[in-house]
């Protein structure tokens, strides 16, 4: 064992003495220079992992060696192993997070063992690649272990490249943009921002009661929080509950006005038999309602649909998804005027361009956000929302491997930038999701949606998010379960999660379900669309229909004609997966175009 990371390519080597030299550096700082044991500790697997006994690294030898326990020693009765793991890597993620964060290494302490890694920091390419000007590594070989330091609860990795997403006129982070002169669209360059984040503000009003209670009185207030706390975690908007902010997020209208955008507002009707909240929403500038929606449940299972957290959930996501009323709303009241903040617009346009697959809102999105982010370095919602556009232009890519590896490493920063600056963000997380599946750091992506899900466990768009890549890996079930949650009470899939769903159910045999899934899908922009359509055509025998979608498919993505293996193995890393795919892409005219043939799929895919 060397100290280079399993799975790193060997332009990632470290040698020993880099490695030395990080844990001379660790070891020396405030983080440890207090605790001894955690020093012994770090010294002891880092001088084994060296030498090459990585496979001699469990609690035993370093409860006896690192520790000074004697030979009877138990690790499954006595802990002490176990909880310096913890310390030891909440030192760490301190370290970095502070005085090791220019750090060229890093060593880190992955959970569920006690075998170190050793990275070298994306920033700090060795000297012979800064001459060459290479982007990174492939993303198929990509060390594991660089996930472990941005995903476990940390923002080590976050703001390795903060000063590459800084304006360009030198401007500082933590400054405030002046005040804006004038409204300007998605598409217009602005050179002042308003005070605040430019997102819409949302006031829940409490929910009154009739006829008045304690009972009643109770359950109102259960479900106003319950409401009030899942709005807040949606980074989108900021929430006020009775005038009050919520979770430190204050009210900052986009446009300077003193009331909220909006007011979600209504009353419980609480009888002996059944108990009705009538919800309403309501444009606080026209002054009318927009949207309402009555919940009637058995009073005696009011309250533990309330502890279910089903009605908040389902308010929160048909207001505030993506694709949620507020922001189908705003979209249309924005199209044909000049008002708004420009970074709500410009997050309204990243939406579009998400649900549309149109090529020419992508672009603007993508130079809007780009815009805006060096403008103000703290706007963290755009900073996620480029990771997703760069992410895509991964996906939607020429398939020239350099072109793909700089899309890559881009979404990566405003992935990092974006948790640098909202820690608390589960949509920051969900970001860092996407970006690190797309590296094939499967392991680092599920432990960034398993965060995202902590952060906000009402969002079903991570919630889908995360269960299609977990498809896509090949965890069909598991999967299936959490794509099937996310739709719950009739919620709106984007055309991702009805292509999720359509793999779902084509692994599983159930072609019938597959179809309705695929038939769902009517962007004609959508790669991945097409290919549920062509696939499903074929096998209910409308060969025409397939071909058509396979024509639009090399229309939108040439590479599908040259190269279907390397199109699917962008977004699926399972093997079993993409051959079954290709032998009936193939079946259904594919092959017929790009001399792929159906019974023998050539090359491997990396896992």
């Amino acid at each position: 064992m060397t100290a280079t990371s399993a799975g790193c390519s060997a332009r990632d080597s470290l040698s020993e003495s880099e490695v030395r030299a990080a844990l001379a550096r660790v070891v020396a700082s405030e983080s440890f220079c207090g605790s001894p044991q955690l020093c012994r500790f770090l010294h002891f697997i880092v001088d084994a992992r060296l030498r090459g006994q990585g496979a001699n690294i469990k609690a035993y030898s370093i409860g006896v060696d690192a520790f000074g326990r004697d030979s009877s020693f138990d690790p499954d009765r006595d802990a002490i192993v176990r909880v310096e793991a913890t310390r030891l890597r909440r030192a760490l993620e301190r370290y970095y997070a502070g005085a090791g964060f220019d750090d060229p290494v890093l060593i880190g302490l992955p959970r569920g063992g006690y075998l170190p890694s050793f990275d070298r920091r994306a920033s700090a390419p060795p000297a012979e690649e800064v001459s060459a000007g290479q982007p990174g590594t492939p993303p198929g070989r990509r060390p594991h272990a660089l996930a472990i330091v941005v995903t476990v609860l940390t923002v080590v990795g976050a703001g390795l490249l903060t000063v590459l997403l800084l304006p360009r006129n030198g401007g500082d982070p933590g400054s405030r943009p002046p005040e804006v002169t004038a409204n300007a669209d998605a598409g217009t360059p602005v050179s002042r921002l308003s005070q605040g984040n430019g997102m819409p503000t949302v006031e829940i009003a409490s929910l009154r009661v009739s006829p008045a209670s304690h009972a009643g009185d109770t359950l109102a207030a259960l479900l106003t929080g319950r409401i009030t706390e899942a709005f807040a975690r949606f980074d989108s908007i900021n929430v006020v509950s009775d005038s009050a902010p919520v979770n430190g997020k204050a009210p900052v209208p986009p446009t300077g006005q003193s009331r909220p955008d909006y007011r979600l507002s209504g009353f419980m009707d609480h009888g002996n038999v059944t108990t009705a909240v009538h919800l309403r929403l309501i444009d606080a500038a026209e002054t009318t309602i927009v949207w309402s929606r009555t919940f009637e449940r058995p009073t005696g299972a009011m309250e533990q649909t309330l502890a279910g957290d089903d009605i908040a959930r389902m308010v929160a996501n048909s207001l505030l998804q993506t694709y949620g009323f507020i922001h189908s709303r705003d979209r249309a009241r924005y199209r044909h005027s000049t008002g708004g903040d420009p970074r709500y617009r410009c997050i309204l346009e990243a939406g579009d361009s998400y649900r549309s697959y149109d090529q020419a809102g992508h672009q603007r999105a993508r130079a809007c956000l780009e815009h805006l982010t060096r403008l103000d370095p703290g706007f963290a919602v755009g900073f996620e929302a480029l990771a997703v556009i760069y992410n895509r232009d991964y996906l939607l890519g020429s398939g020239v491997p350099a072109d793909e590896l700089v899309k890559l490493d881009l979404a990566l920063r405003a992935a990092q930038r974006a948790v640098q600056l909202n820690p608390a963000s589960a949509r920051a997380y969900q970001a860092l999701m996407i970006v690190l599946y797309s590296r094939r750091d499967t392991a680092g992506a599920f432990a960034a949606g398993d965060k995202a899900l902590e952060l906000n466990k009402y969002d079903n768009l991570i919630l889908g998010g995360y269960g299609g890549r977990l498809i896509m890996a090949g965890n069909v079930e598991r999967g299936m379960t959490m794509l099937r949650r996310a739709g719950d009470n009739g919620q709106v899939r984007q055309p991702l999660h009805h292509f999720f769903m359509f793999l779902g159910h084509y692994l599983g045999g159930d072609m019938q379900a597959a179809a309705f899934e695929a038939g769902q899908i009517t962007e004609d922009g959508f790669p991945l669309g097409l290919v549920a359509r062509a696939i499903a055509a074929f096998a209910a025998g409308k060969a025409d229909q397939a071909n058509r979608a396979i024509s639009q498919l090399i229309a939108v993505q040439p590479g599908w004609r040259t190269d279907p293996r390397h199109m699917l193995e962008l977004t699926i890393y399972n093997p079993d997966i993409v051959a079954r795919l290709l032998r009936d892409l193939a079946a259904a005219g594919l092959g017929n175009r790009s001399g792929y043939r159906s019974g023998a799929p050539s090359g491997s895919s990396a896992t």
